[in-house]
């Protein structure tokens, strides 16, 4: 989806304005495998010249690269959280070049019908530097075979949030959120009382919550370490969006990643 830079800022600002769980992390963070291959070999090539990616003096050529592909986990993210420290960042990617690379497609491409297509970042979590996968239409397409499926959906916010996501179905700069048919358990932030019940058009369903975070482009990601599920019959990804409205075997939520269309109503609980 091509996003000119106003409209990317605007829709930036909307989502830090509606503080979105997780903060806003850069769509300039993902790559496909093929571009990742890119990356990982030239750092195999400066590996056998003796270079240490986990060293802090490094060549200012592989500076650059290791910039363009980890600028944001080495300057925003270091920064955001006191146990992230430069030197993880640097550590990581030497574990990645050498090993987690060459194991994503073995891992993770039963999930999707072509996992060269699609798009990867990395981002510091919970204590570690886990994969996501940007759940843009390339991701949709190959779940659903289109990118129009509208379905009647719910999503918690708070006051503020329900204004920006007026403004944003008003104006027609639209970003996706997370929403739910299903919960068992009461959402995670007390300060998010108002259930908005919406028409969303839906990027993507998952039968219990897929750990997603906001994009600057107003599109999601979902945490890759997420796509299984209870169980040894089904994973965590609905492929038909009809399955994902019963039970939650992980007693929490489900959770669709979609575009607002329009609010139907509104409830403070």
């Amino acid at each position: 989806m091509f996003v000119n830079n106003t409209l990317k800022n605007y829709i930036g600002k909307l989502l830090r304005e509606f503080k979105v769980h997780g903060y806003v992390k850069p769509l300039s963070s993902f790559y496909t495998l093929d571009e990742w291959h890119d990356f990982v070999n030239e750092i195999l090539e400066c590996q056998k010249l003796g270079v240490d990616t986990r060293g802090g003096d490094l060549p200012n050529e592989l500076k650059k690269t290791i910039f363009k592909y980890f600028k944001f986990q080495l300057i925003d993210q270091v920064e955001r959280w006191d146990l992230l420290t430069r030197k993880n960042v640097l550590d990581f990617i030497e574990d990645f070049v050498n090993h987690r690379y060459w194991g994503i497609t073995p891992e993770y491409s039963q999930y999707f019908e072509d996992i060269s297509r699609l798009k990867f970042a990395y981002f510091y979590s919970r204590g570690d530097i886990e994969p996501y996968v940007l759940i843009d239409d390339e991701f949709t397409m190959q779940l659903y075979g289109t990118i129009n499926n509208p379905k009647r959906l719910m999503h918690y916010t708070t006051e503020a949030g329900l204004v920006n996501l007026r403004k944003s179905i008003k104006t027609g700069h639209k970003f996706d959120i997370s929403a739910y048919t299903v919960t068992h358990r009461p959402f995670f932030k007390a300060s998010s009382n108002i259930v908005v019940t919406f028409i969303g058009n839906v990027k993507a369903g998952f039968r219990s919550d897929i750990k997603s975070i906001a994009i600057d482009n107003g599109e999601r990601a979902c945490n890759m370490h997420r796509l299984q599920y209870p169980g040894h019959d089904i994973d965590n990804i609905c492929r038909d969006l009809d399955t994902c409205d019963g039970n939650v075997r992980t007693s929490l939520w489900n959770e669709y990643i979609a575009t607002p269309i329009e609010i139907l109503s509104i409830e403070h609980i």
